[in-house]
């Protein structure tokens, strides 16, 4: 491929840059694996002390892990269901009060799936379910009664105004409580 006065030459035949420039954006963005096996890839890892983030398309695929009390983290907009796919994972490491992970449309976005909770005191566990009719749209970590350190959360947005939850929760104090909230 040769550039010759704004034209690509390829052999014998000439494209012209704008051709070209239409021809490489209109490739697919999707890259068919066959199979294949990826290695060395890692997950972006963020350590957040910060009292409040606000989550971006860009920012998918990463954990967040909570070393601070008082943490609210608020998902993007999925209202226009142009962000299917996209996925954070939320660690808490140290013990907090009112950290939080919400819907940025506490009124039209809603939290579905469930959590499995582990009650450290007793050694026994159960589940926390988010039904859509429930209306939650946070889940909300305020005591050791809904969340302490080890607990993993994930939610990937799957569809316009929808997020699914899974994940693992460890709770103590004997009067354990759903971390779900409507607000």
């Amino acid at each position: 491929m040769i550039i010759n006065g704004g034209f690509l030459t390829m052999g014998s035949k000439r494209i012209g840059l704008a051709r070209m420039e239409a021809l490489l954006e209109n490739l697919k963005r999707e890259l068919a694996m066959g199979g294949a096996t990826v290695v060395g890839t890692k997950a972006k890892v963020h350590t957040v002390t910060d009292s409040t983030v606000a989550l971006t398309e860009s920012d998918s695929g990463s954990v967040y892990v909570m070393s601070a009390a008082g943490i609210t983290f608020t998902l993007p907009d999925s209202g226009s269901g142009d962000i299917n796919g996209v996925t954070y994972e939320f660690v808490m490491k140290t013990q907090g009060a009112t950290q939080k992970i919400v819907c940025s449309d506490t009124g039209n976005e809603k939290i579905q799936g469930a959590l499995i909770a582990s009650d450290t005191d007793a050694d026994t566990s159960s589940t926390w379910s988010a039904e859509l009719g429930d209306g939650f749209s946070s889940i909300n970590f305020a005591s050791v009664a809904q969340g302490s350190p080890g607990s993993r959360v994930k939610l990937t947005c799957i569809g316009a105004d929808r997020w699914q939850v899974e994940g693992i929760v460890l709770q103590s104090g004997g009067s354990e409580a759903t971390p779900f909230a409507t607000t």
